[in-house]
C-alpha cells in the first residue's frame, strides 16, 4: 500500500503500473494522512485521474478539510508576521511552515500542526509582547532555558484554535543540534515569501535542507514519514552545483553529515532525489569520522538515552548538572499548571506524582 501512495505522490511516467486499482479509498487516504501526503495525493490524482469516481470523490473530501484551515491560519500568520516585523523582531519562518510557501505550488498542499517562526534570541521578551497583544496564549510546556528553546502559543477563536505557533530561538532543542545553524548566518541568506508580506522571510535553500536533514533525526528519530522526505526531495531538486558543494561542507564542519546523508538516502529512495555523487561520497566519508547517527536517534530507544546524550553534549559539568536539574525538577508554575491547575495540592506532592509517571516515560521504549 505504501508504494502505492509513494507512486501516486511521485506522478506523471514515475506512476508505471503502481496505479490504485481495487484498493479502498478510507484506507488509502488513512496512510496517506498518516504519512502527511494526503493533498499532496488528491491533488495528483485530481490532475492525472487514476481512481472511480466514487473513490475520488472520498479523496477529495478528506483532503479539503484542511484547506479550509490553511486560509484561515494564512490570515492570521500574515498579521503576527507584520506585527512581528514592526516591533522590530525579524520573524525566520522555518520546517514545514517555510515550505510550505517555498517549495510547494500551494501552502495547503504540504500540511502542518503548527507554524514554526525563529527569532533573536535576546528579542523573547519584545515577541512575546505582540503575541500577547494579538490574543495568543502561551501553552503550558516543559520549562528550563537549556531543555526548551521554544515557547508555543495558541489563537483561539470561539474556543476553537485557529493558529498554533511554535516561536524558537534556536533551531533545536536537542543539545546535540541546537548550535548548527545560528540567527545571524540565517537571516544573513533569508529568502523573501511574498504570499506571506513584504516583510515575510523563510530560510535560504541550503540552510533549509540541511534543516530538514538533522529535525527528522534530532526531532523525529529518523521516523520514516514521506512528507519529510518529500521536502527534502523539493529542497534538494532545486541546488545548484555550488549549492550542493556548500551543503556538504557545511554538514561536515557543523558535525551533521551523518543526518544529511541519511535523509538524502531515505528521499532518493522514496522520491528518486538525485544526489550528486562527489557530495554523498564527501558525507559518507565525513558520516563515518562522526560515528554515524546518534544512538539516541534510533527508533527503540528509552527517553532517558536522549535525555543523557543531552546531558553529555553540554560542555561543562555545572551546565550538565543544571540541564539535569531542570529534567527532574521543573519550575513550580510548570507544575501547577501541568499536574494541579485547579488544586491546592502541596508542590512537594505534586513533585512525587510527576516522579512516578515520569519513571514509566523515561524507561519507556518509542
Amino acid at each position: 500500500m505504501l508504494a502505492h501512495v509513494i507512486a501516486m505522490v511521485r506522478g506523471g511516467a514515475d506512476r508505471g503500473a503502481a496505479g490504485p486499482g481495487g484498493l479502498d479509498a478510507a484506507v488509502l487516504c488513512d496512510l496517506a494522512e498518516r504519512q502527511g501526503v494526503l493533498p499532496l495525493l488528491a491533488d495528483r490524482l485530481r490532475a492525472e485521474g487514476g481512481l472511480p469516481a466514487d473513490a475520488m470523490a472520498v479523496v477529495r473530501a478528506r483532503a479539503s478539510r484542511s484547506a479550509g484551515a490553511d486560509l484561515i491560519r494564512e490570515v492570521e500568520l500574515r498579521g503576527l508576521v507584520a506585527a512581528l516585523a514592526a516591533a522590530g523582531v525579524p520573524p525566520l519562518l522555518i520546517k514545514g511552515a517555510h515550505l510550505a510557501y517555498a517549495c510547494y505550488p500551494r501552502p495547503d498542499l504540504r500540511p502542518r500542526a503548527d507554524t514554526d517562526l525563529l527569532i533573536p534570541p535576546a528579542q523573547r521578551d519584545e515577541a512575546d509582547e505582540v503575541f500577547t497583544r494579538l490574543g495568543y496564549t502561551p501553552v503550558p510546556q516543559m520549562s528550563g532555558d537549556l531543555i526548551m528553546y521554544q515557547a508555543p502559543y495558541a489563537l483561539r477563536r470561539h474556543g476553537a484554535i485557529v493558529h498554533l505557533v511554535d516561536l524558537h530561538w534556536r533551531v533545536s532543542n536537542a543539545q546535540r543540534f541546537g548550535s548548527v545553524l545560528a540567527w545571524d548566518e540565517l537571516r544573513q541568506e533569508a529568502e523573501p515569501l511574498p504570499a506571506l508580506g513584504a516583510g515575510a522571510l523563510g530560510l535560504g535553500r541550503v540552510h533549509a535542507l540541511l534543516l530538514a536533514c538533522v529535525h527528522r533525526v534530532a526531532h523525529h528519530r529518523d521516523a520514516p514519514r514521506l512528507i519529510w522526505s518529500y521536502d527534502i526531495h523539493l529542497l534538494a531538486t532545486a541546488l545548484d552545483p555550488a549549492s550542493w558543494e556548500r551543503l556538504a561542507h557545511l554538514s561536515r564542519t557543523r558535525g551533521v553529515a551523518a543526518a544529511c546523508l541519511r535523509g538524502l538516502d531515505v528521499a532518493s529512495e522514496a522520491f528518486g532525489t538525485p544526489v550528486p555523487d562527489a557530495v554523498r561520497a564527501e558525507l559518507a566519508e565525513a558520516a563515518a569520522l562522526e560515528g554515524g547517527l546518534p544512538a539516541y536517534a534510533a527508533p527503540g530507544r528509552r527517553h532517558i538515552a536522549r535525555v543523557w546524550s543531552d546531558i553529555r553534549a553540554m560542555r561543562s559539568w555545572t551546565g550538565a548538572a543544571r540541564l539535569a536539574r531542570q529534567h527532574l525538577l521543573p519550575p513550580a508554575r510548570y507544575m501547577r499548571e501541568i499536574y494541579a491547575p485547579d488544586s491546592t495540592v502541596p508542590l512537594p506532592a505534586l513533585y512525587m506524582q510527576r516522579a512516578w509517571r515520569g519513571a514509566r516515560r523515561w524507561l519507556a521504549r518509542s
